[in-house]
């Protein structure tokens, strides 16, 4: 699948992630590109590589304000659970589901290099 940021075709997550990594966050091509980024999310089976998926899965954290200390996807996931738990509130269900799938396409790459 192609998209388009301006005149830009974008082929891939390692495009995209170049283009991000080069966009200034306040720009209006930063909010098309999150765009993209999303519609990627719902085809990740078209993300290849381990890098890619760990790259989109970051950005989608970094917009969400979220920081992850160190940890690894599934305790960042543990921690906004347990957050959402104690406050009794529903703010990290999509997050959540987000880092789960990008966890499951990792395990799915890292198996197919086996």
């Amino acid at each position: 699948m192609t998209w388009w940021v301006d005149d830009i075709a974008i082929e891939n997550a390692d495009q995209l992630l170049r283009l991000y990594v080069d966009t200034d966050d306040n720009t209006p091509r930063m909010q098309q590109l999150s765009a993209v980024r999303d519609a990627l999310f719902d085809n990740l089976e078209e993300v290849s590589s381990a890098a890619e998926v760990t790259g989109l899965i970051h950005w989608y954290l970094r917009d969400q304000q979220i920081v992850a200390h160190g940890e690894t996807l599934d305790e960042t996931a543990d921690r906004l659970s347990d957050i959402d738990i104690e406050q009794d509130t529903d703010q990290y269900t999509d997050l959540i589901f987000r880092i789960k799938i990008a966890i499951e396409r990792l395990d799915d790459i890292m198996l197919a290099e086996l």
